[in-house]
C-alpha cells in the first residue's frame, strides 16, 4: 500500500454493503474525522469502486489510493476535504 506513506486514522470494512448504503457508511465515518485525516475502505469489486470513489471526490475528498487486493475487494485511501 502506497498512499503516501500514511497510515489511515480510521477504517471501515464495507465487503458485502450493497449501493448506496456503502456510500452512506463511507460518509458517516468521513464526518467522524477532522478534516486532513486519512480513512481506509474495503469494497467490493465492480460499481462500488468507481461510484464511491466518484461521488466522494465530487465531494471533495482526495482518493489517494485505489489498490485492489488477494481476494478481489478493493482498499481506497481517503484523505477528508
Amino acid at each position: 500500500m502506497s498512499g503516501g506513506g500514511r497510515r489511515p486514522d480510521a477504517e471501515k470494512n464495507l465487503v458485502g454493503t450493497g449501493c448506496p448504503m456503502n456510500l452512506v457508511y463511507a460518509k458517516f465515518e468521513l464526518a467522524k474525522l477532522e478534516q486532513g485525516k486519512i480513512l481506509r475502505l474495503i469494497i467490493d469489486d465492480g460499481a462500488p469502486v468507481d461510484n464511491v470513489s466518484r461521488s466522494l471526490a465530487g465531494e471533495g475528498h482526495l482518493i489517494m489510493e485505489r489498490e485492489q487486493l488477494a481476494d478481489g475487494t478493493w482498499s481506497l485511501l481517503i484523505r477528508k476535504g
